[in-house]
């Protein structure tokens, strides 16, 4: 059982290091260049800013739901935003579980001041 436990923590510790460079981001209208704000490992720090979340399904490769990020900017009033896509904990047990044919993104839009 102690060896099972083991496995299981270094292979979602290798998951996690493999798959952190899945963060992806995009300025619209935006000064601020994507990362320019910290560039931390899983996406950047959004404490005291305007954001808006929502998310994206993916089955086989095409995409069920999407998230219409123009529609979210609208929604917290922002002109200047970047566009933050990345997986998160959700992400990774549903393409667990799925063998990978169901992959999940969580989306975010973060409102800029330029």
């Amino acid at each position: 059982m102690r060896k099972l436990t083991y496995l299981f923590a270094v292979t979602l510790a290798l998951s996690a290091m493999l798959s952190s460079c899945s963060v992806q981001q995009f300025s619209v209208n935006s000064e601020i260049q994507p990362f320019q704000n910290g560039g931390q490992v899983f996406g950047e720090k959004t404490k005291g800013k305007t954001i808006n979340k929502s998310g994206e399904l993916f089955i086989l490769g095409i995409n069920i739901i999407n998230c219409n990020t123009q529609e979210m900017a609208k929604e917290i009033d922002a002109n200047h935003y970047t566009i933050e896509t990345k997986q998160n904990i959700v992400s990774y047990a549903t393409s667990v579980f799925s063998g990978g044919l169901i992959d999940y993104k969580a989306v975010k839009v973060i409102k800029r001041d330029k």
